[in-house]
């Protein structure tokens, strides 16, 4: 019973994570043009109501995850909670009241099973072994060196496809944050909570966290089709948190010959999901042009 609670509270938070979505892309959409990591764009944000609307959706989903990882294992609930994007475009397309692309659809499966097999494989032990505060430098080395590079691309690209890499500089910010999270919480004292204070993750998942958020909302002020940015940051995440998770944390990560090989044919899986969901989103992006430049000459 307490399994099913965890399955239904997963699906549950993966639906509401799939609305914040599609607000906060709408929402960013209507906003002025920003550069990235701009805190002006929050300010224009926060003032829409549907902005505010998707900020109370995501909480309520992160508290169906706890609730869920409660009942039910990480290895169950982390694949459920991807589910997100297939809810995302199902939301998406209901409010322009038409049923969902359906190769939109078909990217964004390929994609979750792909991940789905990886994190199974992959099964991260539990216990961790931190690096500690002399790796901190190296660490913020990588992230900004890994962000500096997106946002990069991202300024080279002028066209749909510039929501990529920002979509994976945010997911590489939100995979961060989630394994400083784990790390704070093994680490602090919980019969002495001031001492978190002192814990220089704290502010990393304070740096990190909002910057991931400012990225997230320029990915999808980037995008029309908000579905590509979607699946790239809620597939990321948990990618880049089990590299955290192995390279910083210490996580014994499944290996051997064949286990690598399947793991290497389900990131497979995982490329060709969103490739097929990039180069469906450019064809929708272009058809949805096309349709309001054809209402637009008809009112005219």
């Amino acid at each position: 019973m307490g399994t099913l609670v965890g399955v239904l509270c997963a699906l549950a938070g993966a639906a509401a994570y799939g609305a914040a979505g599609v607000l906060q892309h709408h929402s960013a959409r209507q906003a002025p043009q920003r550069g990235a990591l701009r805190p002006r764009l929050l300010l224009d944000l926060i003032q829409m109501g549907a902005f505010r609307a998707g900020v109370i959706f995501a909480a309520c989903g992160f508290a169906l995850q706890v609730v869920a990882l409660h009942f039910a294992p990480l290895a169950l609930v982390q694949p459920l909670l991807v589910t997100g994007t297939l809810f995302y475009i199902g939301f998406a397309y209901a409010m322009r009241h038409q049923l969902p692309d359906a190769r939109l659809m078909l990217g964004a499966l390929v994609a979750i099973a792909g991940l789905t097999g990886f994190l199974l494989l992959a099964s991260p032990s539990e216990e961790t072994h931190p690096r500690g505060s002399s790796a901190v430098v190296p660490l913020g080395m990588v992230l900004v060196g890994l962000v500096a590079a997106c946002l990069v691309a991202a300024a080279l690209v002028h066209s749909d496809l510039r929501v990529m890499p920002l979509a994976i500089a945010t997911a590489v910010c939100y995979g961060v944050t989630a394994g400083l999270v784990r790390e704070l919480a093994s680490t602090v004292d919980l019969s002495n909570l001031g001492t978190v204070w002192s814990k220089w993750q704290l502010y990393g998942v304070a740096v990190i966290g909002v910057a991931g958020f400012l990225l997230n909302q320029n990915a999808f002020q980037s995008g029309l089709i908000g579905a590509l940015a979607s699946a790239v940051i809620t597939i990321g995440d948990p990618i880049v948190a089990v590299a955290f998770g192995a390279t910083w944390l210490g996580e014994d990560i499944a290996s051997g010959p064949v286990v690598t090989a399947l793991q290497g044919v389900m990131m497979a899986l995982v490329a060709g999901g969103v490739l097929l969901l990039a180069r469906r989103s450019q064809q929708v992006a272009q058809e949805f042009r096309e349709e309001i430049a054809s209402a637009a000459v008809a009112t005219w």
